[in-house]
């Protein structure tokens, strides 16, 4: 690498090029034309970024063509054309009327252009010409803007022209199509709040999509799921964020701030893989940072992608990996023990294909199948695509041989490397699949047609799923070829991440509670604790039975208590501290409590009965707040609504729970139990026992 280079200092270098929409206002319009036409400098800092991460152009024609189509939509469309027996019109999702922003023209263009080059960098489809949203042929799977939209006023187009999707179109980038005579417009991106502002301009946008992407190949790399309580206090106060807005994809909200030769992501939204991550140009930078924050990552350090060999075909062959796991042996936590090990091999259940896949109407290029207990046969194939071949029809009774045609889908945009499927009481027929590029998929095709939806994404090919119900309700594992196994808990939706090392080529769930990995070297039976697995599922599920936006707060609909709820469980006492300040400002204001207090009482006497949660002594004192609470004002021509007593009483069926923590070890948390007791004088706490 070059000389060290402050990423701290990097929203100076963002704001000496890119558009200044905030003086829009202030110059003519021809005038403000002329500036975001300007896209030198910002093409140039584009360059010299993908420089600094070690991008270097391989020069001859690149190998996503301007006038490519992605795999994922030639698969659609040649599945509309079997079944409507009309080929589509290449142009039905475009408007030909409209210009193109001479910005992503240029892109197109550009000699050093890492997307166009080096595709699988960054994992996104590219829509050229640019199509319409809402989209004429139903391919698209964004909206327009709604009529209220703040982006344009009331009589301009509405319309979005997408130029960019993430790789399975959970997300779109587009610009406005009022915006689109400008040179180099913003860019708005899907989401679940809607449409919703990604860049201040096309050039912006790649600038900042080859920030969310290069770093991660060539960088060396830390990624923990959480990190250490306090570390993101410290990062957002001695590192400076980039200037970029918050990247949205797959639900996530990542704001990236610089260091020396190193970007540190936090994700905001909490859907990411990982919570926290540090890309860094050296491994001493890395190691700089972490001394900064005052934590080790000595351990989790992992080496920069680009250094590994890009063919591993070309080298000598190997046998299989052993499998490296060992009697006894178990993760830090506990989460799982190794029970047993053998040298059996542990193969694939079903290596030939069942007999429903063996007539004229399969479907063609197959490449993985299974059939489950309840003899439903799913497949996948090189294209991406699922098919579930039902054993019965909705109405129970069952589909006779050779009569039905399987239920197909589009799921992924590589080919389909794992799957697994399963009955389960509530959900019906659930089909888990995996791909090449290491996404995991889940389809409920008998619950509403759900999916398939993305629910995990690794390095490394998905190898081998399984799905079974256990003790705790419906479960999935995924193994991928890096030796990372996850595990999902459906009914709560949390997952854990196990590294159980070399020779997994097959897992099987068992109802038992334990997991069976192996390949051609060996078998292991792992016993799985579920508790410590996902510890907080049984909160998760309770707290998500609600139906919450119905309820009014001290600030009207209050969606977000059950994030609070779970987040003043949090292991880390600043996360849960701040969760129950949260919590605080929508159940109790200044004496006066709501609809949402009284539902949410009962779990605040959960959390604090649990002796491993972080504020149990405050969120006793907000139980005694609420029980004292006085009626709230009363408007004209409505009714009186007793919530304080609601409230009240709502906490008095809670006092057999606050009675068992008088023996309590923390003598803060006894304390507050006895106030809490005492605000009911005539109920007995032995009575409780």
């Amino acid at each position: 690498m070059s000389e060290k280079i402050d990423y701290g200092r990097f929203a100076e270098r963002l704001r000496r090029v890119m558009p200044r929409w905030g003086d829009r206002d202030r110059m003519a319009p021809e005038e403000f034309a002329e500036h975001l036409a300007d896209t030198g400098p910002r093409w140039d800092l584009l360059r010299v970024f993908q420089e600094e991460w070690g991008y270097e152009p391989p020069g001859g024609e690149p190998a996503w063509p301007r006038w490519s189509e992605s795999e994922h939509e030639a698969y659609v469309r040649r599945l509309r054309a079997e079944w409507t027996g009309e080929e589509e019109d290449a142009f039905a999702r475009c408007d030909l009327t409209l210009p193109v922003p001479a910005a992503l023209d240029e892109w197109w263009d550009l000699p050093f252009n890492s997307f166009t080059y080096r595709p699988r960098l960054y994992w996104t489809n590219p829509e050229w010409p640019p199509t319409v949203r809402p989209d004429p042929s139903g391919y698209g799977v964004s909206d327009g803007l709604p009529p209220d939209s703040p982006f344009v006023a009331p009589d301009d187009d509405h319309r979005v022209c997408v130029f960019k999707a993430e790789y399975q179109y959970c997300n779109e980038w587009g610009y406005l199509a009022a915006e689109a005579g400008l040179p180099d417009p913003r860019v708005l991106v899907s989401s679940e709040d809607g449409w919703v502002v990604q860049a201040g301009s096309i050039s912006e946008f790649f600038l900042q999509l080859a920030v969310m992407r290069l770093p991660a190949h060539f960088g060396w790399t830390v990624r923990l799921y959480e990190a250490e309580p306090g570390v993101v206090d410290r990062v957002r106060r001695d590192f400076p964020e980039l200037g970029l807005l918050p990247w949205r994809e797959l639900g996530s909200r990542a704001v990236v701030h610089g260091a020396p030769d190193a970007l540190i992501y936090l994700d905001d939204g909490g859907y990411a893989d990982f919570s926290f991550l540090v890309h860094a140009r050296t491994r001493t930078a890395l190691e700089e940072v972490a001394r900064t924050l005052g934590v080790d990552w000595s351990d989790e350090i992992e080496s920069p992608p680009a250094d590994e060999p890009e063919s591993p075909d070309e080298a000598e062959p190997a046998g299989p990996e052993p499998l490296s796991l060992r009697a006894g042996q178990a993760d830090a936590g506990a989460r799982w023990t190794v029970e047993d090990v053998s040298d059996r091999p542990l193969s694939s259940l079903e290596p030939e294909p069942p007999a429903r896949l063996t007539g004229a109407g399969r479907p063609a290029g197959l490449t993985v199948w299974v059939t489950d207990p309840d003899a439903d046969v799913a497949a996948g194939d090189q294209a991406g695509g699922l098919h579930l071949w039902p054993a019965a029809r909705p109405d129970g009774s069952p589909e006779p041989e050779g009569t039905a045609a399987p239920l197909s889908r589009t799921a992924h945009d590589a080919p389909v490397t794992a799957i697994a499927c399963r009955r389960f009481d509530g959900l019906g027929a659930t089909v888990v699949s995996g791909d090449s590029t290491g996404v995991v998929n889940l389809w409920l095709p008998d619950d509403g047609d759900w999916g398939p939806a993305g629910i995990g994404r690794h390095g490394g090919t998905v190898i081998a799923l399984s799905a079974e119900c256990l003790e705790t309700g419906p479960a999935i594992a995924a193994a991928w070829s890096t030796g990372t196994v996850r595990l999902w808990d459906v009914g709560s939706g949390l997952d854990a991440t196990l590294t159980l090392g070399s020779g997994i080529e097959t897992i099987a769930l068992n109802p038992e509670g334990t997991l069976t990995v192996g390949g051609a070297t060996g078998t292991a039976t792992v016993r799985l604790d579920t508790e410590r697995l996902w510890p907080r599922r049984a909160l998760t599920e309770l707290v998500h039975r609600f139906e919450w936006e119905r309820l009014d707060g001290a600030r009207g609909p209050a969606p977000e208590i059950p994030d609070q709820i779970l987040a003043a469980a949090s292991a880390d006492a600043e996360t849960a501290a701040a969760a129950l300040a949260g919590l605080r400002a929508v159940l109790y204001d200044g004496g006066t409590v709501f609809p949402v207090t009284v539902a949410a009482a009962p779990y605040l006497a959960l959390l604090a009965a649990d002796p491993d949660n972080r504020v149990r002594g405050p969120l006793l004192s907000l139980l005694l707040e609420i029980a004292r609470a006085v009626p709230g004002p009363v408007g004209e021509g409505e009714d009186a609504v007793p919530w304080a007593e609601h409230a009240r009483s709502t906490v008095e069926e809670c006092l057999p729970v606050v009675s068992d923590l008088l023996d309590d070890a923390d003598p803060g948390v006894r304390e507050a139990a006895e106030r809490l007791l005492s605000e009911f004088p005539g109920q007995e706490p032995d009575s409780f026992r």
